[in-house]
């Protein structure tokens, strides 16, 4: 049987997922069916061959041959792969080099039947090099048969590896000056504040209180139900959060959001609200606003963790799996007399950092159970455990496990489209409750053009407001996610969609510009990344820098955008990552290079594809590959005003 890479999710987060679960998913891919008899079947025979006619003539040993270089589709062109075969790589004219492929190079040089060479089949480890690329080839084949854009992002990495090596993190001689100085900045950084330990998939109790002061409406809503004192607006962020955190712990008995809104929790908490807000003397409609809208965010905001603090919590009562897991995780000794809360933040995170996921419906599901089994073999073996006890422990936990867990029930916000939904609808509900944020996007997506002719946009339910907050945002934009609509593709130009409108309706510039402000800043603090943040501090800290990126030595950039150029998969990842319209592939070579360098340097700080793979820059084109992949094949939607466009501003 064949092994079928998991993947709960698309985009970055499955992207994210599949790196941290790579090796266990690979190794078992590679240990299955006809895959591993064709992999032992090549390093067997290989030894054999002495000559192009001996690899030709054997059907099976071509198919991994061909394979490890991409080459699959021209397994029948007999005559063309024995020319490239015989012809070698040492003379310009050979056939190889005339290709303005870079696959033909590589499958000719890996078996030295060219002219001056030494046949290659004999040497072991240069064999073992190609089943290793038919291998990584026919993995990232069966990812792609689950999702295509993650088959492009893996082959992708795999080939700027191959080509311009893989990067040592200790040497900064591959990287611009500029470069070297923000890598040294932040190692000394490092070296000060010691390491950050992020564990990724668990929400801390203080990530979720800064969550919540980001929004006004969740603040307004825990401000009444806390009855925190006026005092409080005037903290700084840490000791606002660590006062909200006091008066919970009074009021519901616990800090964490996880638990105090819970499914059997949350009602209890928005009818404590509503009371307080009456004796306050709210408005009624505002006491129902408000307490909506925190009902919505809230719930979005914890409902992944809750959901699996649950199933956790299932397991923590399970004596066989507790020992088990213990075992297989290395949970701390203590960790029956932790808080409930506590103890399944420290199972989670284990469960990161030893099966890829923090998902019992992920692990225990029927293709990765006998992995998860086989390291709780191993460690328990080298705790010292009689085989005859390891064999009894196994048995009764993969039972449980098998009847307990199953992937149709995995609780991933991406893999469901109701979920997915409840998650983008969140990010309005949260918005709706800011303070400049509302009139900022009310006029950018020209809501009135929706209302009847006797209706305010105000007037309106939160359910008709978000209807028409969504079906505008589709219609001007394509996309009625926030994450996406105030992202760096699409932020500028809804900015710019405001900056027209409001001017169109008389607004003056001071205001325009005030609300603009206001909103920018509100809208990145909500859906985009914290890193950027950072990003610009470094950025602003070493302006002075930016000049000096060409001091670089180093082979040309257009000589490595043409190796890129030699394979159509590089180059339409290339074009994808960097955001170019499609039109730029068929320009002139020269000229599409030139624009390639431009929106490298612009997007990544240097032209040199070499220097892409150092430091997270690599990672950086594969994320926004993604990203940009999930934005409905935007490009395509180009006219080619719009992509000449585009080119001239690259």
């Amino acid at each position: 049987m064949t092994f079928t890479p998991l993947i709960p999710s698309s985009g970055v987060a499955g992207w994210n997922f599949l790196q941290s679960t790579y090796d266990r998913q690979y190794d078992a891919f590679v240990q299955s069916g006809q895959l591993k008899n064709e992999s032992e079947y090549f390093a067997e025979e290989i030894g054999k061959v002495t000559s192009s006619d001996d690899l030709l003539n054997d059907r099976r040993l071509l198919q991994v041959a061909v394979k490890a270089f991409g080459l699959e589709e021209e397994i029948n062109y007999r005559a063309l792969l024995q020319r490239a075969l015989n012809e070698g790589t040492s003379a310009k004219d050979a056939l190889a080099n005339t290709m303005n492929d870079e696959r033909y190079v590589e499958f000719s040089n890996a078996f030295g039947f060219g002219p001056g060479q030494s046949p290659m089949t004999s040497d072991s480890k240069a064999m073992e090099a190609v089943v290793n690329k038919f291998q990584s080839a026919s993995f990232e084949e069966a990812v792609g048969e689950v999702d295509e854009t993650m088959r492009t992002a893996l082959f992708a990495k795999r080939a700027m590896l191959e080509v311009f090596g893989e990067p040592d993190e200790n040497d900064f001689s591959q990287l611009s000056v500029k470069e070297r100085a923000l890598r040294e900045f932040d190692l000394s950084m490092k070296e000060i504040n010691g390491a950050i330990d992020d564990v990724p998939g668990v929400t801390s109790v203080q990530d979720q209180w800064e969550d919540i002061i980001q929004r006004d409406t969740l603040t307004d809503f825990f401000n009444t139900t806390l009855r925190m004192p006026a005092a409080a607006s005037g903290l700084e962020d840490d000791e606002l959060i660590q006062a909200y955190q006091d008066r919970a712990k009074i009021v519901f008995g616990t800090d964490d959001p996880t638990v105090f809104f819970s499914a059997e929790n949350k009602d209890v908490l928005v009818a404590a609200y509503k009371t307080r807000a009456t004796v306050d003397g709210d408005l009624p409609e505002d006491i129902a606003k408000t307490a909506q809208l925190a009902d919505q965010i809230l719930g979005q905001m914890v409902a992944r963790d809750a959901a699996l603090n649950e199933e956790w919590d299932y397991i923590s009562r399970q004596e066989p799996l507790v020992d088990f897991m213990k075992i297989t995780l290395e949970l701390p000794d203590n960790i029956e007399s932790l808080k409930t809360s506590d103890a399944m933040r420290v199972y989670r995170e284990k469960a990161i950092e030893v099966f890829g996921t923090d998902d019992p419906n992920v692990f225990a599901d029927a293709g990765n159970l006998d992995n998860i089994l086989d390291i709780y073999r191993e460690k328990a073996a080298e705790s010292g455990m009689r085989n005859g006890e390891i064999s009894a422990s196994l048995r009764t936990a993969e039972t449980i496990l098998k009847f307990s867990f199953s992937e149709n029930d995995v609780v991933d916000d991406d893999s469901l489209a109701a979920s997915e939904t409840a998650k983008i609808d969140a990010g309005w509900y949260s918005i709706m409750g800011q303070t400049g944020v509302p009139r900022f996007l009310q006029t950018a997506l020209d809501v009135n053009t929706a209302l009847a002719p006797d209706q305010t946009f105000d007037e309106l339910t939160i359910e008709e407001q978000l209807a028409i907050y969504k079906d505008k945002a589709v219609e001007l934009f394509e996309t009625d996610d926030l994450s996406e609509l105030t992202g760096p593709y699409q932020m500028s130009t809804l900015s710019d969609a405001y900056r027209t409108n409001a001017e169109a309706a008389g607004e003056s510039e001071f205001f325009i510009t005030y609300y603009s402000q206001i909103a920018e800043r509100e809208l990145n603090g909500l859906f985009q990344s914290d890193e950027s943040d950072a990003d610009q501090e470094f950025e602003d800290a070493l302006e002075e820098l930016r000049t000096m990126n060409d001091e670089d030595k180093g082979p040309s950039a257009s000589s490595q955008w043409f190796t890129i150029m030699g394979q159509q998969a590089m180059t339409d990842f290339m074009q994808v990552a960097l955001g170019l319209p499609k039109e730029v592939t068929q320009m002139d070579i020269d000229k599409a290079v030139d624009v390639y360098k431009r929106k490298a340097q612009e997007v990544l700080g240097t032209d040199k594809p070499s220097e892409f793979i150092a430091g997270d820059k690599m990672d950086d084109l594969v994320n926004r590959y993604l990203t940009r992949s999930q934005m409905n094949d935007i490009n395509s939607g180009y006219s080619s005003g719009s992509a000449a466009l585009m080119m001239l501003r690259s």
